[in-house]
């Protein structure tokens, strides 16, 4: 699986094909998140004998912590709480992000500079923003198709470096609760460990890899010996609320009247040729128009970022959850 995810990163052959394969699981709009997926999964399987706790290591690290268990589920219970923390502290940096910007929390927001990256609240890229950085500071090239999200830092930071310290943890105790497991049981959470992690750098809690993620962390904590369907019960009783606490957040900032888009610190004027523009405002350093459109929120969204490249350092787009099925 790792030089799997090596060929996938350095040839262009099989992007195609992968990204059909992985995107009803992962939402990859380029083969970077097929690499990390294929790279992490495949070094959990093939690390975690090494934490074995009869081995040197757990034993080591037992010799410094007595009341470390051999228990597989005491570490998987700790990967579900440092998960889940590090998803609310995302969704917590999404929400200073608009409270500085002095915009709603129900909007896209993207940052320009050097390329344009969008996050929300529903689907958040704030800690791939620090991914990003460490690649731009490090001088590691990355296909121009993947996209790092180092625009962003410059509204994450520096709450959003948390995840240079959930993420190992994360990875780490992975690796560890695999112990006392069945072989089928240890690649189902390889995978969930791998979709959280996925989840935790590009999407957030209600990203479809984090919800799934989670859907095979929480299915494997509460399976219990012998197997009955009953203890899948309320893991996905959790995830179905997740899903419905996601619609309703879509559904709540939802504005059917018309389109609010923003520009932060506007440069040069944005073209609006071609939109019915009811009105301007300019606020501090924010301009505040509002269009009436049949156009969906994403295709508002690409075009006006493109029109406004160079020209703003930022954007934020009001939600319209209905414009995606009736105007896609």
């Amino acid at each position: 699986m790792i030089l799997f995810s090596i060929v996938i990163f350095s040839t262009k052959f099989l992007d195609q094909l992968i990204l059909n394969i992985t995107y009803p699981f992962l939402e990859g709009s380029s083969e970077g998140k097929s690499v990390l997926l294929f790279g992490i999964m495949g070094s959990i399987l093939l690390l975690y004998p090494l934490f074995n706790f009869k081995g040197k290591i757990m034993q080591k690290i037992s010799s410094i912590n007595p009341t470390l268990k051999e228990n597989g589920n005491y570490y998987l219970k700790l990967i579900i709480i440092v998960v889940l923390l590090t998803y609310l502290i995302g969704i917590l940096i999404e929400i200073i992000i608009r409270l500085k910007l002095g915009v709603s929390i129900f909007t896209t927001f993207v940052a320009m500079d050097p390329t344009p990256t969008s996050t929300s609240i529903t689907h958040s890229h704030v800690f791939k923003s620090v991914l990003g950085d460490l690649i731009s500071l490090s001088g590691f090239h990355v296909p121009n198709n993947i996209h790092t999200g180092s625009a962003l830092i410059h509204y994450t930071s520096p709450f959003s470096f948390i995840v240079l310290i959930t993420f190992p943890i994360t990875y780490l105790l992975g690796l560890i609760s695999l112990n006392q497991r069945q072989n089928l049981y240890k690649i189902i959470l390889a995978f969930a460990i791998t979709t959280s992690l996925i989840g935790m750098l590009d999407g957030g809690l209600f990203s479809t890899p984090a919800l799934i993620g989670l859907s095979g962390l929480l299915g494997v904590y509460a399976i219990k010996k012998p197997f009955s369907i009953k203890d899948l019960l309320k893991p996905s009783f959790l995830i179905i609320l997740l899903i419905i606490l996601r619609i309703s957040i879509g559904l709540l900032g939802t504005n059917t009247e018309y389109h609010e888009v923003t520009f932060i610190d506007e440069k040069v004027p944005v073209d609006l040729n071609g939109y019915n523009v009811t009105s301007i405002d300019h606020v501090g350093d924010k301009t505040i128009i509002r269009i009436s459109t049949d156009k969906s929120d994403k295709s508002i969204l690409i075009d006006m970022v493109q029109r406004s490249e160079g020209k703003v350092s930022g954007l934020t787009l009001s939600w319209d959850i209905f414009s995606w099925i009736s105007k896609s």
